[in-house]
């Protein structure tokens, strides 16, 4: 094992917390960023398992959430109603590639395998982790009565649409946010 290699990596990952979201967590007036979004979405893993449709090894998807947004580091957070969103998990991917390549063959192996499983979504951990992902911005916006939205324009179709998955992963949740959602767009 290359261990200084392995430690430069370490010192890469602080990048991350370099690469500012559009969300503003609660009880702040700040931008999140992506580190704290990874930590806090890994939490949300093994917090919130018991609330999942689906058995699921919650260990596994914390690490998921952990490395879902590594590739950020090379190049920054796609907001997830842009327009280039489409065309994000390229963009990650090679920006990924550029991160992990002075590190050993099989802790590289072990990291992008992990990117691609979140990214592909479709094990039920990258399936509760995904879920997970798009649950974090709606609380954050829930909390400040709707600023991201509100900045970004955001409409209401838009976020049912992307938050499907939010409904049949988590669906005690889902039942209790979807109306304060629509609530807040409804002027209630």
């Amino acid at each position: 094992m290359n261990t200084q290699a392995v430690l430069d990596f370490i010192l890469t990952l602080d990048g991350l917390k370099a690469v500012e979201r559009r969300t503003v967590p609660s009880g702040m007036s700040r931008r999140e960023n992506s580190a704290e979004h990874s930590w806090h979405g890994a939490m949300c893993a093994l917090l919130l398992a018991d609330e999942c449709a689906f058995a699921v090894d919650v260990k596994h998807a914390a690490l998921l959430f952990l490395m879902h947004d590594v590739p950020e580091i090379g190049c920054g957070d796609t907001f997830i109603y842009a327009p280039e969103r489409e065309d994000a998990a390229q963009r990650e991917a090679a920006a990924l590639e550029l991160l992990l390549a002075t590190l050993p063959g099989h802790t590289v192996k072990n990291l992008r395998e992990l990117w691609q499983e979140f990214t592909a979504n479709q094990t039920p951990e990258a399936r509760y982790a995904n879920a997970l992902d798009r649950l974090m911005p709606l609380l954050h916006n829930l909390s400040h009565d709707g600023l991201g939205w509100r900045e970004h324009g955001v409409r209401l179709e838009q976020i049912l649409e992307r938050t499907v998955q939010l409904g049949e992963v988590l669906p005690k949740i889902w039942a209790i946010l979807r109306p304060r959602i629509e609530n807040h767009f409804s002027g209630a």
